[in-house]
């Protein structure tokens, strides 16, 4: 079979590939992370490059064409620049992690008796610490040290451990640090904490690499599940993680190995994507976990390079679309201590939400899809530079911004909140969703905007600026993920027992959250309006929530049983879902938003 080499013009590198393969195909296998929300099914046109060659030339969908020449790809036409949440709500707690220093003075073996080195370090631990000699373990590289190391120290030192594993022999004053990763479904933030004073010391954050094999889970369990292997999905993963950990020690001038333990939080597909388990049960009836418990395990067992025993543990999941990422949200808002009726959403592709107090929590999940996030939306992008993220009509102009400033080269998912909430509040779309002609436009819009309503293939726009529009298509994608998550309300404060004015607090955790504005959020009908002045931004609360389970391990013991205490609500499964839904997909008519 004949193979052409691939040229990457802004990577400065070149390759070869099979005639056979798509070029998206080949940029994956070349670690070069194409853009690529729909799969390569040619339906987003996301995975954009620019090709030089005797057969392609121009712009090019890279999973429409194959490798069939030689070729120079200039892959920079995907978006850079990402604006990534990073903080979340801060909670305080005692720094108790599972990384302990245990100062010992170790004894010699006595003449005439035949106590191994090992358990003579074991006695040591025990007297320090209290606890049997017989509960520490150690691996052979920790006990082939002890000797040496308690010979050249006067037989002092201070042992690292992790719960009852002895991780190292050190002098006295040894550093240690810890880190936290929030894997999203689109994007990963890690965290670098002193283990002492639980100070955060570093943040990096990037683009999950995954997305080349799809926007959403599904696309990627299919992936896995039609490849037979998820070495791909984990491994490209894995590969971001070690990076970000070279990212995070540069930073503040450390060794990899001075890291002894990572936590990790992200939903259950990402979860199973990570630890290469089968998501082949998430994809199909029932949707259950293949493992919803607490996992702990070496971190070079994933490939993670820190210390020789550091130590990786990952959240617990809940249920298939519910996973470590809420139960890091729980933890993080501190939600099974609170009074108060609180509804806490973490919108993006999955809509997971939890209802409930100290008394009781419901969750579910509900499938809002890509829009948020950018996906499926003719000019949609994520939050990158030159999204519009925020628009409003101000003395009868519209006036927008954009991230990082300047022109206008698509729109994010607030700004595509923003645009929709304008339209209806300003007569431009009706509740039922129809973009209307300019002739039906109020007089004083029809004079001033009615350039605005342009045809694109064949049905009305809304043009934003030359570059820049929202189409009729736009706004249906826009009305069924806001059903979805307003339906998984409704039928929470159904199974709760409750109204929904009876709810006191709504917290919103996540990138999408964090950067929307409520009042849109509440125009449109995604949030009851009632609640306006209840809704609150948490920020990135599941990576709040990865952090504070490797600084407590109170904390991440507590969160160990979460998942039997938080009652799920299947949504596919209850008889009012549909029917709720449809109610939902409707926007708020004149009558239903003077709140906003």
């Amino acid at each position: 079979m004949a193979e052409y080499t691939i040229t990457l013009v802004k990577e400065k590198r070149s390759f070869t590939s099979e005639e056979t393969a798509t070029l998206l195909d080949a940029l994956i296998r070349a670690e070069a992370a194409p853009d690529a929300p729909c799969g390569g099914h040619g339906t987003c046109g996301k995975c954009l490059v620019q090709v030089k060659s005797e057969k392609y030339n121009g712009v090019q969908k890279a999973c429409q064409i194959h490798t069939d020449c030689d070729m120079e790809v200039d892959t920079s036409l995907k978006a850079t620049g990402h604006s990534l949440l990073t903080t979340g709500v801060e909670r305080k707690i005692p720094i108790m992690p599972m990384i302990q220093h245990v100062a010992v003075k170790g004894k010699r073996c006595q003449v005439g008796r035949s106590d191994s080195e090992w358990e003579l370090l074991q006695m040591a631990l025990s007297e320090a610490t209290g606890r049997r000699a017989s509960d520490f373990t150690a691996s052979p590289a920790v006990i082939s040290s002890i000797y040496s190391f308690m010979e050249g120290h006067n037989r002092e030192a201070e042992v690292i451990l992790c719960k009852d594993r002895v991780m190292e022999l050190a002098e006295k004053g040894k550093k240690c640090y810890l880190a936290a990763f929030d894997i999203g479904t689109t994007s990963v933030v890690g965290y670098l904490l002193d283990s002492v004073r639980g100070e955060q010391l570093a943040v990096t954050s990037r683009l999950n690499p995954q997305a080349q094999f799809g926007a959403d889970v599904i696309a990627r369990s299919d992936h896995v599940l039609q490849n037979g292997s998820g070495d791909e999905l984990a491994g490209c993963i894995r590969r971001a993680l070690n990076e970000m950990l070279g990212e995070l020690t540069r930073q503040i001038g450390i060794a990899r190995k001075d890291i002894y333990q990572i936590s990790v939080v992200g939903n259950t597909c990402m979860h199973h994507l990570f630890m290469n388990i089968s998501p082949a049960s998430l994809v199909h009836a029932p949707y259950n976990p293949a493992v919803r418990e607490n996992m702990m395990c070496l971190a070079s067992e994933v490939g993670l390079a820190i210390h020789p025993e550091g130590t990786l543990i990952f959240l617990s999941n809940i249920a298939g679309f519910v996973g470590a990422d809420t139960v890091g949200c729980l933890i993080a808002s501190d939600m099974e201590h609170r009074d108060k009726m609180t509804l806490m959403i973490d919108i993006g592709t999955n809509g997971e939400m939890v209802l409930g107090n100290k008394n009781r929590m419901i969750t579910c999940s509900t499938a809002a899809g890509p829009a948020f996030e950018g996906a499926k939306i003719a000019c949609g992008m994520r939050g990158a530079k030159g999204a519009v993220d925020h628009i409003e009509m101000k003395d009868g102009e519209i006036v927008y911004s954009t991230i990082g400033g300047g022109e206008a080269v698509g729109i994010c998912g607030s700004g595509l909140m923003d645009i929709v909430a304008m339209l209806l509040k300003e007569g431009f779309v009706e509740d039922t969703g129809r973009l209307m002609d300019p002739d039906e436009l109020e007089e004083e819009n029809a004079v001033k905007h009615q350039d605005r309503i342009i045809k694109v293939d064949g049905k009305n726009a809304f043009k934003i600026t030359d570059k820049v529009y929202l189409t009729q298509k736009d706004i249906g994608e826009v009305q069924q993920a806001k059903a979805a998550i307003a339906a998984g309300i409704v039928l929470l404060c159904k199974k709760m027992g409750i109204q929904e004015t009876d709810i006191e607090e709504i917290l919103i955790a996540g990138a999408f959250g964090n950067y929307m504005r409520a009042s849109s959020a509440c125009r449109i009908g995604l949030l009851p309006p009632e609640l306006l002045d209840r809704i609150h931004m948490i920020g990135n609360a599941a990576g709040e929530g990865a952090q504070i389970a490797v600084l407590n391990e109170v904390e991440y013991d507590r969160s160990a049983s979460l998942h039997e205490r938080v009652e799920f609500l299947e949504l596919a499964a209850d008889p009012d879902f549909n029917d709720t839904y449809v109610d939902e997909l409707m926007f708020l008519d004149e009558s239903e938003y003077q709140f906003c």
